[in-house]
């Protein structure tokens, strides 16, 4: 992967522990446009094949520094795609070339921003998404200072709040939902300033804004300071209040041509991804306690807090049945009326069910 290619895929894999990857913490799910400013990786092998023991070899593409890392770690070392007989790699890369990985070839499926996807498969690319299993949620929100008399969205008009980009599916997703419950619209009933993630926790400490919407990892981080930081809203609760379901950030996607020749290998990916988030539900303290320093999830406040959520069935999806389904295409027509997307495309034109 880039910089990583001449590395054995053990050690691309355990590479980021070392090499400082934390700073880029919570990214994923998050870049509308599907760039960051960085080049795709140079390695465009193909990844579907025999490995000669009648397993398939299978490379997947993850954000680096996220909390992918932890969660998917644990689940190769658990041996749940070898059970599926799949023979996996997963790589982690730096979030733009990671969220092009299906459509420039880099990859044959793996999981990738929904709405940026949902957009190239408007623009004509023969893409299927073919669910959400082991895919992450919406767990950004709105935060305020503990300090502040703020109390709801609806206190913060008039008022400035930060964003790091109003490209990122998260920050968009959070327009459409709050518009549609409140009639609020960020961009035209509150001041608003884009600044990089980091600096959004400054700019809100230091009053130089009342609110941020951030990137997962730095949403952990506020929720792990209660002290510091207050949630004023959760787009994973808002869904669930309005559909009773979570709301999906990431989703499986491949050409349609890949997912026609390979629907045995794109069941078997769900299974074990599946099996990966009960593992994961089930043993959230000690897989971050092993791994979660390279998703900067590293203090006990942190661990307590992904603990918590996962518990509460949110961080990562678990299971597709058809009111989810039904329930994000409801979202994703919610994504439609308000000018996100083109259009909402008809759920049985992209949506393939494997199982």
């Amino acid at each position: 992967m880039g910089e990583y290619g001449c590395m054995s895929d053990v050690t691309r894999r355990r590479y980021l522990v070392g090499a400082g990857a934390i700073g880029v913490a919570g990214l994923a799910g998050c870049g509308g446009n599907g760039g960051d400013g960085t080049s795709s990786s140079s390695q465009t092998s193909t990844t579907t094949g025999s490995s000669g023991d009648g397993m398939t070899s299978m490379r997947i593409v993850l954000p680096e520094g996220t909390i992918h890392y932890p969660m998917y770690e644990a689940a190769t070392d658990q041996g749940f795609f070898d059970e599926q007989g799949i023979d996996m790699t997963v790589d982690y890369s730096p979030f733009g070339a990671q969220v092009r990985s299906v459509s420039s070839g880099e990859v044959d499926a793996t999981m990738v921003s929904m709405m940026p996807y949902i957009g190239n498969y408007l623009k004509g690319e023969d893409l299927v998404t073919f669910g959400w299993n082991g895919c992450l949620q919406c767990i950004n929100g709105l935060y305020t200072r503990a300090s502040s008399d703020i109390k709801s969205i609806e206190d913060l008009k008039g008022k400035r709040i930060g964003v790091w980009s109003w490209g990122s599916s998260t920050v968009q997703s959070y327009q459409a939902v709050v518009a549609e419950e409140s009639g609020l619209r960020l961009r035209k009933d509150f001041e608003t300033t884009t600044a990089a993630p980091p600096a959004l926790l400054g700019l809100l400490k230091n009053e130089e804004v009342d609110g941020v919407i951030d990137v997962s990892g730095l949403t952990i981080t506020m929720q792990a300071q209660p002290d510091t930081y207050r949630r004023l809203s959760q787009l994973n609760q808002m869904w669930k209040d309005r559909t009773g379901h979570t709301l999906p950030l990431t989703s499986w996607f491949s050409h349609r041509d890949w997912y026609e020749n390979n629907t045995d290998v794109a069941a078997g990916l769900l299974r074990a991804s599946t099996n990966a988030t009960e593992y994961w539900r089930d043993n959230t303290q000690s897989i971050l306690e092993q791994y979660g320093e390279t998703a900067s999830v590293d203090t006990q406040a942190k661990i307590d807090v992904v603990d918590e959520w996962a518990n509460d069935g949110q961080v990562f999806h678990a299971d597709s049945g058809s009111d989810y389904v039904d329930a994000t295409w409801e979202f994703v027509n919610l994504m439609s009326d308000y000018d996100f997307i083109d259009s909402a495309p008809a759920l049985d034109d992209i949506y393939q069910n494997p199982l």
